[in-house]
């Protein structure tokens, strides 16, 4: 399981998944093994406070939210983080109640997509130095370099001695591990980045999309 959100927000459906299934949280910036053990934490540092700090005085318009471990603080509001509040089923934070000792492993960006184009062109020498994607048109998600779906593929490919590594995804956050896979599927209502990249498209991932990508890994692996 690979996804931008915290552990706090997929625990209604963790129990639905094989129990010694890694966990890729947070965009790769934090892994967990079967057992829940940390095979990775990609921590933001010190150099973040400025970029944060820029966008939000430049760009009042655009919320930030910035993901700890088991909260997600709200920096700055906008209507997009109040809609992501809602479809995360999660109560956002307020800064006012951050904890100096919070470990923060990404921060969300927010906002309508034509101003979130303008705050990567009016911040490009400072995005540089991080992993940037987007899961939705008005998302844009920061993490350490290294922190990134693809890196966290590498890894457990490595870790657990594995030839091939497949996987499917839909969105810009998907894009990296998509690359790295041996072999990449996307579902047919993926975003057209993720449709070009894909060996195989399967079907919309609201109609068993990774249900019909294990089925055709399996017959496969029988011939």
């Amino acid at each position: 399981m690979a996804t931008g959100r915290p552990p706090v927000t997929t625990v209604d459906f963790e129990p639905f998944l094989p129990p010694n299934m890694p966990k890729v949280y947070l965009n790769g910036a934090l892994i967990r093994s079967g057992d829940g053990a940390v095979m990775q934490a990609c921590q933001l540092q010190s150099e973040i406070w400025p970029l944060i700090g820029q966008i939000t005085k430049q760009f009042p318009q655009v919320g930030c939210e910035l993901f700890a471990e088991d909260r997600i603080y709200l920096y700055q509001a906008s209507p997009e983080s109040m809609q992501h509040q809602q479809m995360s089923h999660c109560e956002f934070t307020d800064f006012a109640a951050f904890r100096k000792t919070d470990v923060l492993y990404k921060a969300n960006f927010t906002g309508q997509p034509d101003i979130l184009r303008q705050v990567r062109e009016a911040c490009a020498a400072m995005l540089e130095h991080y992993a940037v994607a987007s899961s939705t048109p008005t998302f844009l998600e920061v993490t350490q370099m290294q922190a990134n779906k693809g890196e966290a593929l590498r890894l457990l490919k490595h870790k657990l001695h594995a030839r091939r590594a497949y996987a499917i995804g839909d969105s810009g956050n998907d894009l990296s591990m998509l690359q790295a896979a041996d072999f990449a599927f996307a579902p047919a209502n993926a975003d057209a980045e993720i449709l070009q990249c894909a060996d195989c498209v399967v079907g919309r991932n609201t109609e068993d999309a990774i249900a019909q990508a294990i089925a055709q890994i399996e017959c496969a692996a029988k011939q």
